[in-house]
């Protein structure tokens, strides 16, 4: 039986590390935190001026960067990073990037909330990774409905974009218990 956990376990974080949607080294990522912003350095990649009326890209990752058993129960640490050589800008106007940091607190967002359920399924005593796999597949794919619907509703326009500042800031000080704490 412990075998059999263990190779469920082990399949799991295979399938965590694919759902990246890029690979990278350290120097290539940020760790998000609420006291660092983004700055127009950060936004190192190559511009795909194929895309119409886009100023900007922020890449981020919802990373798995440790996993163990505690009493038989799986444990996750998760980061959420920005990728600098997959971010890109053909601008510095302060309102864009404004907009992209919020995309990058918005994948922050979901970070939490994908570790509030893991919580939630440690405090009841889940072992079945499964359920870890599903919560994380789940919300990540939230995130990315949200950042559409985000980008959808501030489409050059000021004054939705305050709004989702004041909705984005909210949340993350909503979900604060649940901030990235890296294992001691």
């Amino acid at each position: 039986m412990q075998l059999l956990k263990l190779s469920i376990f082990i399949i799991f974080i295979i399938s965590i590390t694919s759902f990246e949607k890029v690979k990278c080294i350290d120097d290539d990522q940020i760790l998000w935190k609420s006291e660092r912003k983004l700055v127009w350095d950060d936004f190192k990649g190559i511009a795909d001026t194929s895309k119409i009326n886009v100023d900007a890209i922020t890449s981020y990752k919802i990373e798995v960067t440790d996993s163990y058993f505690e009493n038989d129960i799986p444990k996750y640490q998760l980061a959420c990073y920005f990728i600098k050589s997959k971010s890109w800008t053909i601008t510095n106007k302060k309102n864009t990037l404004d907009h992209e940091q919020l995309h990058f607190d918005i994948a922050e967002i979901y970070t939490r909330k994908i570790r509030k359920a893991f919580d939630s399924l440690n405090l009841k005593k889940c072992v079945d990774t499964n359920k870890y796999n599903e919560i994380y597949y789940r919300l990540g794919n939230e995130c990315d409905i949200y950042q559409d619907k985000y980008d959808n509703t501030v489409y050059f326009n000021d004054i939705q974009q305050k709004k989702w500042s004041i909705k984005v800031n909210t949340e993350l000080e909503r979900l604060k218990k649940y901030t990235y704490k890296p294992n001691k």
